[in-house]
């Protein structure tokens, strides 16, 4: 049979139009894709905050009513724990005897629903908050089988725990019958460093909590977008809230009251950890920037590649701002002996008449030196002052490698044999009384222009105290603040090594590193003065002094 045609050609007409209706399914379907990304994080994040919720109250049932809070009633809100692998919670926060005291974090509050209400650590981790990682024991060199022994999320607490907490150090800490509207905890702080990703503090002067949505959102945690955040209140429901204001009396809920007429507080800082009143939410986290890097080997450098260290020459120069200061006194030697015996006064050095006046006007002190711990001579070549110098250092330093004169064979015979050469060097040799413990785990050293560096430490033990090597330790001043990372201090490391010291002391910073030991000597000799001076020399292993005893 003949076979009719019905087909039919599509007009250009038509086909523009089926590859527009195409470009637009490809571009709605990323967007979709993403907007079902994003709904599946806030459902998981809603699911683990209820999962929370439950285990807490499950936990205050054994706990007094209590809600989780580690250490004791009155241990103070640090940034890390002494010791998150402890074998008792004595080590783990650096408890007294009695059971007080101490230091403890949020994350190690967090934990202790791992520990005590079969919490999985999974439950911890946001979807959306971007570098968060279940804690594994075995990424940190434990095994995954000694999960419950542990005391925290790992030497990287702040990258396995994507949520904040009521603050549980204070006087406000939540209990079950405290109001049910009160918020117990939430995505991270927005105003608090996250683990990978911080919002800027510039946003705070563009923050209003009564402007458009878009200024809102401004004041949202960044785990979801800014759009808004899992909340978690102690009746035990848990809702997205798309504006921070969700708490009693539309406090904000990231935010400390500061006393004002409006509750929405002022933006929170580490130093501020506690609410005004029993109504006031208040839901930190540590800052991601106190995070420990344990992914890279530590670098062993030599002192001539530290690009972020200034040398000076005299104790009154200015300190630069942002880098590692070092006083190199055998420089002042060397010129204190071409001023003394070449020249025969002040010397003079053109475009750079500050830095030769500070020079002139300042001298080592010799009686501070052992004699036969340096040496120093200067001397025209052409009098045989370079064979002196060999002579005397291989004599007196028969260890040391010979000095370097090589680069005065690039000059001509004549100019050779009249240049001035001036010369000292310093060797100091001591040993403590007991060598102090190496500490295996890394930390980062956050310098002041906030760059964070993986540095390792050593201390009194990292499981045992070790009372011996604690015993050579003098604290020589200490100042207690509510914060022990923030307190000042000066500790001699070992009393034994006189007539030198190696002295760690933490101050205000000062303009000149003269200021600096001058501020130091001050508060030596003030601290001798305090009525319990002989007990407070002493490193304890509390955090009666200047928190966990690692130096």
């Amino acid at each position: 049979m003949p076979r009719r045609d019905n087909s039919k050609k599509l007009t250009i007409v038509e086909v523009v139009i089926v590859v527009l209706v195409c470009l637009f399914l490809l571009g709605i379907v990323p967007l979709a894709l993403q907007q079902s990304r994003n709904d599946a994080s806030r459902v998981t994040c809603n699911r683990n905050l209820s999962e929370i919720g439950k285990a807490m109250i499950i936990y205050a049932n054994d706990y007094d009513e209590e809600l989780p809070r580690a250490g004791s009633r009155n241990s103070i809100w640090s940034m890390a724990i002494p010791n998150w692998k402890a074998d008792n919670r004595f080590y783990a926060y650096y408890l007294l005897s009695d059971g007080s005291g101490g230091q403890a974090t949020i994350t190690s509050s967090f934990y202790l629903l791992v520990k005590y209400a079969e919490v999985s650590p999974k439950t911890f981790v946001c979807p959306g908050d971007k570098g968060a990682t279940e804690f594994k024991p075995s990424d940190y060199g434990e095994n995954d089988s000694d999960i419950l022994k542990f005391w925290d999320f790992g030497d990287l607490p702040s990258g396995h725990c994507s949520y904040s907490y009521h603050m549980p150090y204070g006087l406000y800490a939540l209990n079950t019958s405290s109001e049910p509207g009160m918020a117990v905890a939430a995505d991270r702080n927005p105003w608090i460093s996250s683990f990978e990703e911080a919002k800027p503090y510039n946003l705070l002067s563009s923050y209003n909590p009564d402007g458009s949505k878009k200024e809102i959102k401004k004041g949202n945690s960044v785990t979801h977008k800014e759009k808004g955040q899992n909340v978690l209140f102690l009746d035990g429901h848990v809702s997205f809230k798309e504006s921070p204001l969700c708490g009693i009396n539309n406090d904000n809920i990231y935010t400390y009251w500061d006393g004002g007429d409006i509750r929405r507080g002022g933006y929170p800082f580490v130093s501020a950890s506690e609410q005004r009143d029993v109504s006031d939410s208040y839901l930190v986290n540590e800052p991601g920037a106190y995070r420990t890097i344990t992914n890279k080997e530590v670098r062993s450098i030599n002192s001539t590649d530290l690009k972020e260290s200034s040398v000076v020459a005299t104790l009154d120069c200015p300190m630069p701002e942002n880098n590692n200061v070092i006083w190199c006194s055998t420089f002042q030697m060397a010129w204190d002996r071409l001023k003394n015996d070449i020249i025969g006064e002040p010397v003079k050095v053109p475009e750079a008449e500050e830095l030769a006046e500070r020079l002139n006007n300042a001298e080592v002190s010799k009686t501070d030196l052992q004699e036969e711990s340096f040496y120093s001579a200067a001397g025209i070549v052409k009098d045989g002052i370079i064979e002196e110098i060999m002579t005397e250092m291989k004599k007196r330093f028969p260890s040391q490698s010979e000095p370097d004169f090589s680069k005065l064979d690039k000059l001509t015979k004549k100019m050779r044999e009249e240049t001035i050469v001036t010369y000292s060097f310093l060797d100091v040799k001591f040993d403590f009384k007991k060598p102090f413990h190496n500490n295996d785990s890394k930390f980062t050293f956050k310098a002041s222009n906030g760059k964070g560096t993986a540095v390792t430490s050593f201390g009194t033990g990292k499981k045992d105290w070790d009372a011996e090597v604690a015993e050579q330790v003098d604290i020589l001043y200490y100042k207690h603040i509510e914060y022990p990372d923030k307190a000042d201090f000066v500790v001699d490391l070992c009393k034994y090594t006189e007539p030198y010291q190696v002295v760690l002391a933490l101050l205000p910073r000062r303009d000149t590193l003269r200021e600096m030991v001058d501020a130091v000597e001050q508060k030596i000799a003030e601290f001798k003065h305090d009525p319990h001076y002989e007990q407070l020399r002493k490193l304890k292993s509390s955090g009666a002094n200047f928190g966990p005893p690692v130096l």
